[in-house]
């Protein structure tokens, strides 16, 4: 097996992915992200929430217990991730064919899985995604963007398991052509980062 892929698997594994979120800034992450979610369910007190890509499930934090959160994610290691005090329902399944019906999610999270889907993927996965949010819902996207001038930036893209950085226009450009956006909040961490809420377009 190739080296790359080696360190690959080795980077992705959810014991490693946990440090590293912590070592990239996490803590300032959850503290951005916590209030957008906040707002999803100020007046629902159930609904549900799609996170893509989901990893070890660490954003089910922030969403109530009584919400159904649904975990999906390519790797089967994560099924082994230990429980948390709220309920988690984990899901092998893919960011182009996700293993859920039509108007099914009143949330769809996709934090940082962006950068790991090609070209290819990338606009299926936000098909998906508008697939199965109800017409009402939200789409929540974080990534970190590809600023060619940061070197810190660059290096760092260098060691992620995923290849796809996009710049800011790119990932806007793609996600207008299912969503409207409603709100956009830039940030820095080790990348230039963007937030940004949508809601799905009519079909």
């Amino acid at each position: 097996m190739p080296f790359r892929s080696v360190l690959e698997r080795i980077v992705s594994h959810p014991t490693i992915n946990e440090f590293q979120t912590r070592l990239f800034g996490r803590s300032r992450l959850e503290a951005i992200m916590n209030p957008v979610a906040a707002h999803t369910f100020a007046d629902t007190p159930e609904g549900t929430v799609v996170d893509i890509g989901g990893g070890t499930a660490r954003s089910r934090a922030m969403w109530p217990a009584e919400w159904t959160y649904y975990s999906i994610d390519p790797d089967a290691r994560v099924l082994e991730v230990e429980a948390t005090d709220k309920p988690i329902e984990r899901l092998v399944g893919d960011a182009a064919a996700l293993p859920l019906p039509d108007n099914s999610a009143d949330v769809v999270l996709m934090q940082c899985v962006s950068h790991h889907l090609d070209d290819f993927i990338w606009p299926i996965s936000l098909r998906e995604a508008k697939r199965v949010l109800k017409p009402e819902g939200s789409l929540i996207f974080v990534d970190g963007l590809w600023t060619n001038h940061r070197w810190i930036s660059r290096a760092f893209w260098k060691l992620d398991a995923g290849h796809y950085p996009r710049t800011s226009e790119q990932l806007e450009s793609a996600i207008t052509g299912q969503f409207s956006i409603v709100d956009i909040e830039r940030f820095t961490l080790v990348h230039h980062s963007i937030l940004l809420t949508a809601s799905p377009l009519p079909t």
